[in-house]
């Protein structure tokens, strides 16, 4: 073929592009085409790979076979709030069923951007008061010991590397010797499903601090370990690759902690629990919060359980606080002092001192 014949095949080849030049692409209407050809590859810009899939696993558990048929602007509020109602009715937890909500937030507000819909229908939904609330169980310091002493060496190092560490599961797995000082743990990476990922911390990289008797126990894990190299593997699996956190706490740790009554502990109660003893024993939220790798909101709000004697305790140093009676002199002293500040306020505020 000659040079002029093959810039003519290639015009022949383009034509049709280029005839759709400067034209806007068309974006889809349908929900389920939508979602997957616009909503999911522009999130998954931002989106870590476990994010991803827990989310696509939810649309296509839960959205794409109640809507897929569907156009966009067919759905209403009133249908997608009667969409969460009968999950919520259905058993769903409140955790799944606000996520669900979440989500149909997000992708109506991108087709409300995308002008394919007047407004977002799903901006007003809200969680239905029906929906479940399970009960989050954290363990007692009794409980803590009891485990420990039925657990192995290996069992019971990652067993306090979570819930004395801190440490989700995924780092604990990642974990490399290299990485492990005298009294730290540097976390630089996590496993999920299998495969290497950055921690789920948007802060990336952090230190963990290391208590000494675990330090200790982790140097006897060193010593009995076919390889310690600074690449190696801290829990290898038999094949040295990642191991399987669920099949980690089926096969080696849940027959052990059953025998003690403890078989109802995951890696989700060692969290909560790290948490609420560092509650309890007085430990600063923020060295808390920073500790196990997240936002100090999410420490006390999420992971932070009180119990009733903490609360106890709480009310019955307010009752004895409140019984306390100063001496004659200073009550009124400090009630002269009180309305002296009121009234010092109220001049401030008046003279427009507080602009």
């Amino acid at each position: 073929m000659t040079e002029g014949a093959a810039w003519a095949k290639l015009q022949e080849h383009l034509s049709s592009i280029n005839e759709r030049a400067g034209f806007r692409r068309v974006l889809p209407t349908n929900f389920k085409d939508y979602v997957l050809n616009v909503f999911l590859p522009q999130r998954r810009k931002k989106w870590k790979d476990s994010t991803d899939k827990t989310t696509t696993e939810r649309f296509e558990a839960y959205l794409f076979p109640r809507f897929e048929s569907c156009e966009l602007g067919e759905l209403t509020r009133e249908r997608l709030q009667e969409f969460l109602d009968e999950k919520a009715n259905a058993g769903l937890s409140k955790s799944v069923v606000s996520h669900l909500r979440w989500d149909l937030n997000a992708i109506f507000k991108m087709a409300a951007d995308d002008a394919l819909i007047r407004g977002n229908p799903a901006g007003s939904l809200v969680t239905p008061k029906g929906a479940r609330s399970f009960p989050k169980p954290t363990m007692t310091k009794e409980g803590v010991r009891l485990a420990q002493s039925v657990l192995d060496l290996r069992e019971r190092i990652v067993f306090l590397l979570a819930v004395l560490v801190g440490m989700r599961p995924g780092e604990i797995f990642a974990l490399r010797w290299g990485r492990i000082g005298l009294e730290m743990v540097e976390i630089m990476e996590r496993v999920y499903r299998g495969l290497p990922d950055d921690p789920k911390t948007e802060r990336g990289k952090r230190e963990a601090a290391l208590p000494p008797d675990l330090a200790d126990e982790l140097e006897q894990w060193r010593d009995i370990s076919l390889n310690t190299s600074p690449d190696a593997l801290v829990f290898p699996s038999e094949r040295g690759t990642f191991l399987s956190r669920d099949n980690f706490l089926r096969r080696n740790m849940h027959g052990k902690l059953e025998k003690v009554g403890l078989g109802w502990v995951n890696f989700q109660v060692l969290r909560r629990t790290q948490a609420s003893l560092g509650h309890k024993e007085g430990i600063d939220p923020k060295v808390a919060a920073d500790q196990r790798g997240h936002a100090i909101g999410v420490a006390i709000d999420t992971y932070t359980k009180t119990d009733l004697e903490s609360r106890l305790q709480a009310v019955t140093r307010l009752e004895t606080a409140l019984k306390t009676r100063p001496e004659p002199e200073k009550v009124v002293a400090s009630a002269f002092e009180g309305q002296r500040g009121f009234q010092g306020k109220q001049g401030n505020e008046a003279s427009g001192w507080n602009q």
